[in-house]
């Protein structure tokens, strides 16, 4: 017989996952991305990082970001930017309000670079382990990045 905690914990599942297909993707998705999003709202891009943060070189942007996708969210606007999927041969795609754009991409010594059909991007990326966060060098604005699955 299967016990009343048994239908409760499935039922509180179900309505969790629910709540979870159901919330809109284009926000900052949970607290802690929001917290990051604080952290660096009010920072100067030219200023020291937060200690415990670093900056990839190039050889670790490819490592971090051949073959994956990550959302781009604003730490202003908290909410979603774009979606950007980046191959291990140097192409890719930027999604953004329900369009895409082709890319090329590469790492530079300490940079990402994105050309796309409409948009260029160069980044300097930093990581304080998990977390991943982009400084655009020609807004010189921060964002931040969250690995998503599939491409």
């Amino acid at each position: 017989m299967i016990s009343t905690r048994f239908y409760s914990a499935l039922s509180l599942t179900g309505l969790l996952l629910l709540a979870a297909c159901g919330s809109d993707m284009r926000t900052m998705p949970n607290s802690h991305m929001q917290s990051l999003a604080s952290l660096f709202a009010e920072r100067d891009v030219h200023a020291p990082m937060p200690r415990g943060w670093r900056q990839l070189n190039g050889k670790e942007i490819n490592y971090r970001f051949a073959n994956e996708t990550y959302a781009v969210y604003s730490v202003d606007e908290d909410e979603e930017l774009l979606v950007m999927h980046l191959s291990d041969n140097g192409t890719g795609r930027l999604e953004a309000d329900d369009d895409w754009e082709s890319c090329t991409w590469n790492s530079m010594i300490d940079q990402l670079n994105i050309e796309c059909d409409d948009t260029d991007m160069e980044w300097r990326i930093y990581t304080n382990g998990p977390d991943i966060v982009a400084v655009d060098l020609d807004e010189e604005e921060f964002a931040v990045l969250r690995k998503r699955p599939g491409g």
